[in-house]
């Protein structure tokens, strides 16, 4: 578990030093939201499972790394580097898409885990991740982390290989393309590619914050997520969105201090992990939790694409504060949705 918290923490150092680099390169809120397309692109793709993707990945890592040089010594024009950016985002995520099966059965081979407890144990190290990007990217602009958490699931990822590629073959041949999508996953993924679209240029150009703010309020989230059971009772799915809907509005209301924003982002973390939990566990009839956590990131990958450019699209043409606002009532929809559809499709339940 060890070496999941820390590739998850790799993840987080690469995701908050891309986002903060577009936010300080371009004020474009479309540019922006570009963002999170290029880190759920790959999710379109039939791509083939394999640990050969964690390579994918450590590579992304190196490159991202030249490109916060290249703009600390100022040698490359913005809109190169914007471009680079978005690069090191595809080549990251594509990485990680392709290798998340495999190493989620090479964890869950450690003993009986629970969804619940991987999830806790990948956003503690999601958690890390943030808040060590965000202090190391103004500070130490050429400190490598996301390389250095990279190494422990790297050394697990060799140990597994010929663990792995000894597997008989009918227990991997249904398992190595890309997973179907599922639609309600689809719907959460887009509610959730419209709230971090624009979150950084937010955090940047209305809050006058910084990179640690950002990853403040990214570590509140996370925070919420790892508390999830402690912080929320057992709800519907239909409830938590509506209470999501609540606390966005609250979130992004004009003269919100910073510090209630990251107040709110805890309960708000909390709330959108528990959708996540209930929609795993309506996939039970794909068998095994690797599996089904795998058409969830997926549904939510190719969905947060849409949802991100739709936001950046709609925040280039009425403004930043606007468009978080209207986040709100993408939640209340999905929330309003859920609700009329869930009692005749036996693929939901709200229970």
């Amino acid at each position: 578990m060890v070496s999941w918290a820390s590739w998850m923490a790799s993840q987080s150092v690469v995701m908050v030093t891309s986002a903060w680099l577009l936010a300080e390169l371009s004020s474009s809120p479309f540019i922006n939201s570009l963002l999170i397309g290029a880190q759920n692109l790959p999710a379109f793709l039939p791509l083939k499972r394999s640990t050969r993707g964690f390579s994918a990945f450590l590579v992304a890592t190196i490159l991202l790394e030249l490109i916060v040089v290249f703009l600390y010594f100022e040698l490359l024009p913005n809109w190169l580097l914007i471009a680079l950016t978005l690069g090191v985002a595809l080549i990251a995520s594509s990485g990680s898409i392709i290798s998340l099966l495999p190493i989620t059965g090479i964890i869950l081979e450690e003993g009986n885990i629970s969804n619940e407890s991987l999830q806790q144990s990948s956003d503690a190290g999601s958690l890390l991740g943030t808040l060590i990007g965000g202090v190391s990217y103004p500070y130490f602009k050429l400190f490598p982390p996301a390389i250095l958490f990279a190494l422990a699931p790297a050394w697990v990822n060799q140990r597994h290989a010929k663990k792995s590629a000894g597997l008989p073959l009918e227990m991997t041949k249904d398992r190595q393309s890309a997973p179907p999508l599922d639609r309600w996953c689809l719907i959460q993924g887009f509610c959730v590619g419209g709230l971090f679209a624009l979150l950084p240029l937010w955090t940047n150009s209305i809050k006058q914050g910084s990179s640690l703010d950002f990853s403040i309020i990214l570590g509140a989230f996370m925070l919420g997520r790892i508390f999830a059971k402690s912080l929320l009772p057992k709800l519907s799915i239909v409830t938590l969105y509506f209470i999501s809907t609540v606390l966005i509005f609250l979130a992004f209301l004009p003269h919100t201090p910073l510090w209630l924003d990251v107040i709110v982002f805890v309960p708000l973390g909390a709330s959108i992990i528990s959708i996540e939990f209930g929609l795993t566990d309506n996939l039970i009839r794909h068998g095994e939790l690797s599996f089904r956590r795998d058409i969830l990131f997926r549904s939510l990958a190719i969905a947060a694409v849409f949802g991100s450019v739709t936001m950046g699209m709609i925040g280039q043409a009425v403004g930043v504060s606007a468009a978080m606002m209207l986040v709100s009532l993408l939640y209340f929809l999905a929330g309003l949705y859920t609700w009329r559809w869930s009692r005749t499709n036996s693929g939901v339940s709200t229970n």
